[in-house]
């Protein structure tokens, strides 16, 4: 009888660990309110919408196996949350800024803090496992799909 009853506990605390991607940008669109829009398309790339009192200033794209979730964290300096690329895809995120009308290439992607979330933690935390939930999610994608085959010549 205890034996079933662990075996019940172990798999009921595996599903709450694993969330899928959809859940966590759920609850990262909640967290910061509308004033930042996270979404994940179709090419496997995180898009971030930002929103001010004067409406959509700005949207970063990049594609989520190029981010390091190691180097995401709070900057003090900015009062913001610093997303960071890997080092092995240096200016990784494609930043275009609607009042200049341009599009920058950038290490970095700042946002700023949701409200009630002083040093930044809660964003960073589900910001971390949408990253390292959709990379695994990529992966395994990856992992099924067969290459073409190479034709002779």
């Amino acid at each position: 009888m205890r034996a079933p009853f662990s075996l019940f506990l172990f798999f009921s605390a595996a599903l709450i660990q694993a969330r899928s991607p959809i859940t966590i940008l759920q609850e990262l669109n909640a967290l910061y309110g509308g004033s930042v829009r996270f979404k994940i398309d179709q090419e496997d790339r995180l898009v971030a919408d930002l929103f001010d009192h004067t409406g959509h200033f700005r949207q970063d794209v990049v594609y989520i196996e190029f981010l390091d979730t190691a180097g995401f964290k709070y900057s003090e300096e900015e009062a913001a949350v610093v997303m960071t690329c890997a080092s092995d895809h240096a200016n990784c995120i494609e930043k275009e800024v609607f009042r200049m009308n341009v599009i920058r290439h950038t290490g970095r992607s700042v946002f700023p803090v949701a409200a009630g979330d002083r040093d930044g933690a809660q964003a960073i935390g589900l910001l971390s496992a949408l990253v390292s939930e959709a990379q695994h999610a990529i992966a395994l994608k990856e992992a099924e799909t067969h290459a073409r085959p190479q034709r002779k010549r």
